[in-house]
């Protein structure tokens, strides 16, 4: 396993950890909707202002980052054996879907394009460097997912969407040190504590199927 990730993530964001407050959903729906009147758009000029390059970034790339989530997740039922794995695996596909379609809100209440999850994807991954970068898993390493069933599947599901969520813990960890959006920070803290506890509960499995 690989701890790279997950180790500067923690050393980045002591004291974040466990303190996370409004859970993601109940931010999305405290949140306005991206169809707002003339007028709703311009009582919210100001808060859009708080957004910089580096919040438009980490919404352009973490969509991409959680559509192959929804890739991997959705594989399971077919293919898992572990019904602790199989829940998981829906709780990601759920979440991060959820996710998804917030950032893709939040895009909308900026003026920024909005980003097409899958064809960030499929872009996504013609870029070896960039997977890299963001702790996703290869096309060769999704064909191999894919084809595998049962323990085999259990035990390369858990390790690659590990190393994919601390790849996400990484890019969480930037846009709260470098980010200025408030309502952004929020969701990422709580990506980041979602995250952190799925990675200890996926390690856990792991050792358990390994050892």
């Amino acid at each position: 396993m690989k701890f790279r990730r997950v180790a500067g993530a923690l050393l980045a964001t002591a004291g974040l950890i466990g303190t996370a407050g409004v859970s993601a959903v109940t931010a999305t729906a405290e949140q306005p909707k991206p169809q707002a009147s003339p007028s709703g758009a311009r009582s919210e000029a100001a808060a859009q202002a708080t957004a910089n390059d580096a919040d438009a970034q980490f919404v352009r790339m973490m969509i991409p980052h959680h559509f192959q989530a929804l890739v991997m997740s959705r594989m399971a039922p077919s293919r898992g054996e572990d019904p602790e794995l199989l829940a998981l695996a829906d709780r990601i596909d759920v979440e991060q879907d959820l996710e998804i379609s917030m950032m893709q809100n939040w895009q909308g209440w900026h003026d920024l394009e909005v980003t097409d999850a899958e064809a960030a994807y499929q872009q996504v991954l013609q870029d070896p460097d960039l997977l890299e970068q963001m702790g996703m898993a290869t096309p060769a390493e999704l064909d191999q997912l894919s084809a595998s069933t049962g323990t085999d599947f259990d035990i390369l599901y858990l390790e690659l969407m590990i190393e994919h969520h601390e790849g996400a813990m990484d890019m969480l960890v930037d846009v709260i040190i470098n980010g200025n959006d408030t309502t952004l920070e929020g969701w990422a803290t709580d990506m980041l504590t979602t995250q952190y506890t799925q990675i200890q509960q996926m390690e856990a499995m792991l050792d358990e199927k390994t050892s």
